[in-house]
Formats: structure tokens, sequence, C-alpha cells
């Protein structure tokens, strides 16, 4: 199989075909973040890079990108999760739309749509989060011409991640509920956990609260943390864990965990890129779980 995958951050799909058990033929990334890149270089040196959507075209059968182009014929699967700021539960406030490219995150979602349509690969699948505004949400249905899966990788991992997943891949439904607990997981080695001590200052007291009343969860006996971000040293966060005098954010491990990735995979990074590019990431094991409807598919043809 030809993969096309764009806004590929640590190539989470790439690993999620491997679980499912289909055969990669080639895998393209478009990604522009460079320690995502120096990631998913360093766990996958097969992948073929080729920088910015913006400049990434397919025309007859070749790839172009900036410098490079490549005669593949048919690529069969293209791939990607949109960055959604402006799409996001978060910012719904803010009252911008996709319509009209309003902002310059959420027009990426028509380059991912723009490639769409060169490619006409035989399958897609698009990642977003939840949209609650529902002329965003026409949108994207009418473009791509289905409508969202909606996936919580709580049924396949211990964080709570709501998303919202396009694809064509047939027969794909919610996964079974794993059952899995952040206590069977959560890091107890003192001399590693150290490293994740929270500095205890005026806010992060308020951020803390003695994990009753503060802004953050938490998570020390939780069986579920909170949805990933791109840093974890703000209230929004996955969740805080109770430790000595004070608490702890979550290991690197523990958020590697979360996200069902192998645990290391993110070892080349510094703690601050490993939370951001784990942040950003899919959840390998929802991926993958619709990816075994591609399996399906494959063998039936």
């Amino acid at each position: 199989m030809k993969v096309l995958s764009l806004f590929d951050g640590i190539s989470c799909g790439k690993i999620a075909l491997h679980r499912a058990g289909i055969p990669v033929e080639s895998y393209f990334a478009s990604e522009i973040k460079p320690f995502a890149i120096k990631c998913s270089q360093a766990n996958n040196p097969d992948i073929i890079h080729i920088g910015d959507i913006k400049k990434v075209h397919f025309w007859r059968g070749t790839l172009y990108a900036e410098n490079e182009r490549y005669c593949l014929g048919k690529i069969d699967l293209v791939i990607g999760g949109s960055p959604c700021q402006n799409l996001s539960v978060a910012r719904r406030l803010n009252q911008k739309t996709i319509d009209g490219l309003n902002g310059e995150q959420s027009s990426l979602f028509y380059e991912y749509d723009r490639i769409l349509q060169e490619v006409k690969p035989r399958y897609f699948l698009l990642e977003n989060v939840r949209i609650t505004t529902a002329a965003d949400l026409a949108e994207i249905n009418r473009r791509l011409r289905v409508e969202p899966i909606r996936i919580n990788s709580k049924l396949v991992s211990y964080q709570l991640r709501d998303r919202l997943y396009w694809t064509n891949i047939p027969n794909v439904k919610e996964p079974t509920d794993k059952g899995i607990s952040f206590q069977d997981y959560k890091d107890t080695d003192e001399s590693y956990c150290d490293q994740f001590i929270v500095p205890r200052t005026a806010s992060r007291e308020i951020m803390w609260g003695g994990g009753i009343s503060g802004k953050c969860k938490n998570v020390t006996y939780s069986d579920k943390i909170n949805c990933l971000t791109l840093k974890q040293d703000r209230w929004a966060n996955s969740g805080l864990v109770e430790y000595k005098e004070f608490c702890r954010y979550l290991t690197t491990r523990e958020l590697e965990r979360a996200q069902t990735l192998p645990v290391g995979y993110t070892r080349m990074l510094t703690k601050t890129q490993a939370e951001n590019v784990l942040g950003d990431c899919w959840t390998v094991d929802v991926i993958a779980h619709i990816f075994r409807g591609l399996k399906e598919a494959m063998y039936a043809d």
C-alpha cells in the first residue's frame, strides 16, 4: 500500500498500519515541525518526508514536493489530522469558522481537501476534534461526502480524548471498551518520577489546590487522565499526581502509554518537546482499529 500522510506529526499512522497488519510499500509524510520530524525519522527511517503541505501537489501519478518529485502511479491511502485551533471546542467563543478560510489553522483543512481531490485515493481518513458549530461540520461533511465517526480514546487507553474521524473505510464502528485503567500503568520509580516534580510556586499552588480545589485534575487514583495537551505546565493539562511533598506531572512514559505508543518512542526529544508532539498526535490503537476495517476490505477484493 502506498500512503500519503498529511500533518504527519510523529507518524502514528505508520505504527497503526503495522498494528493492523497492513503492509506498506511506501509512506510519504508531510510535516513541518522539526522535532516531530526528528522523532519520526529516528523511529521510522524508511519514511519519506516531503515538507510543507502547501508545497505538495499530485498530478498524473506524480507527487510533487518542494524540490523533489516521485513517480508513484496510484496512492492508495491519504490520512491526516489537520490542525484544529479554530475548530475546537476550546475556541468556540471566537466564532471563527472554516467558511472563507478564516484563520491560518482551520484553512489547512482545505489543503487536505485539495490534495484529496488531486490524489483521489481509494481510501482516506481525516481526524479532528469535536466540532460544535453546525456550519463547520456540514462543510466538512459536504466536502468529504461522509459523516464522521465519534470515538473516545478512553475505550482503548486510559486517556479521555473525544475525536471525530471521517473515512470511507468500510464497517468502522466504535471499538469495544477494554477497561484500561491508569492505575495499572502509573509510574512508581522515584528515580524516574523525580524528574517530573512540579516546582512549588504560588501559581502552581493554585493549579494544584491540594488536588481538591485546584484547576488541574488530581489523577493519582483515577482510572482515566484528561486529554493530552501540547504542554503539561498549565492548568488544562492531562492531570497531576500526588507526589512526595507536593505533586508531579505525568511522566513522558505515562504520556506515551496514554497514546498507546511504544515506551521510549520520544526518547530523542526533550521533555517539553515530547509533551508537545504527544499532545498533537493520534491514539495509535484507535487508528489501528479503524485500519482493521481497511485490511478486511483489501482482502475482500
